[in-house]
């Protein structure tokens, strides 16, 4: 006897769960139209998922063409997924795993478990339009790679207005993630155990603080960022004791995010791009100041943020050693 709800005239072939339709249009509303032609039933776009867009055309060309349709159409849900691919963004829908059988159900769950595990913002489609619109912040979209049947988070996309002009490791996007105060944390660290440097201590932080300071210094804006990471000892290497190295081991892991905060400002820095939402901040404290001296312009704001001073100070706290404290 076969499986229940089976059909009796299939002979035991199993069903296909899902039929992938491609179309080629002008423009977005253009491939919509002609993707209709083949379908019996009306396209509903309050279904829509995710839209995955090709690297190449998020740099040479941008993606204003392509979200405009998107951003006009009422039935578009604000909580849909938007991002960036290296290659053939097509190739994305025929990537599962063996245990997954709908790719856009893999890929969103990519994405949703990623921000429940703290590895990366939870930049939705309205967030990205939110931060589009905005004139003292440049957005971010997940920049993501087919590896075989699936499909790797690379990071982040960088974008300048809406252009991509570059992107962040996974190790950056736990930077800018300090930095935005993005609360949940999931990223680990390998430090070298103090007086016994053949060995390490893995450190993976659970929780997240960062807090802005603004000041105004012969005229111009300077920033600090204060972060505060509390975090766990996952793993240690050496017959060391935790106990006696725990108060050094957060100070050593203090001064590793800092560099990486530093670095990843200074990048950010060289491509222009404001992505922390500094300007956000200088045009909410000193309206006066923004409008006098950066007016409506982003580009401006852009050009000053490349030059800005902004210091970053972080503080580790190592609350648990797990079951062992040895």
């Amino acid at each position: 006897m076969g499986p229940a709800g089976q059909g009796g005239g299939g002979g035991g072939e199993e069903q296909r769960p899902v039929w992938v339709v491609s179309t080629i249009g002008k423009t977005v509303d253009d491939a919509m139209n002609n993707l209709q032609q083949e379908l019996a039933d009306k396209l509903f776009l309050g279904h829509l998922r995710i839209i995955i867009v090709n690297q190449k055309l998020a740099q040479v060309t941008g993606i204003h063409d392509i979200q405009d349709f998107f951003r006009r159409n009422a039935e578009i849900r604000r909580l849909a997924w938007m991002a960036i691919s290296v290659g053939d963004a097509s190739g994305t829908l025929s990537a599962a795993p063996k245990l997954e059988r709908v790719p856009t159900l893999y890929l969103t769950g990519t994405f949703d478990h990623a921000v429940a595990m703290g590895k990366m913002p939870n930049v939705f489609l309205g967030n990205f339009w939110s931060t589009l619109s905005s004139k003292g912040q440049d957005p971010v979209l997940p920049f993501i790679q087919v590896e075989g049947d699936k499909v790797e988070l690379k990071g982040l996309a960088v974008f300048h207005q809406d252009r991509m002009v570059g992107s962040l490791d996974s190790l950056e996007t736990a930077a800018f993630m300090e930095i935005t105060n993005q609360r949940r944390a999931g990223y680990g660290v390998a430090v070298p155990i103090p007086g016994d440097p053949k060995h390490s201590i893995i450190i993976k932080a659970y929780k997240r603080k960062a807090k802005i300071k603004m000041d105004m210094e012969n005229g111009k804006p300077t920033f600090d960022v204060y972060s505060l990471i509390e975090a766990n000892v996952e793993e240690k290497t050496g017959r060391k004791s935790v106990d006696d190295v725990i108060r050094q081991l957060g100070d050593d892991t203090a001064k590793n995010l800092a560099t990486g905060q530093e670095k990843l400002i200074q990048k950010l820095q060289g491509l222009h791009c404001d992505v922390f939402g500094f300007g956000e901040y200088l045009r909410g404290r000193n309206p006066d100041y923004w409008k006098d001296i950066v007016g409506e312009s982003r580009e401006k704001w852009d050009e000053q943020f490349a030059k800005t001073p902004v210091h970053v100070h972080v503080k580790v706290y190592i609350r648990r050693s797990g079951m062992s404290t040895h």
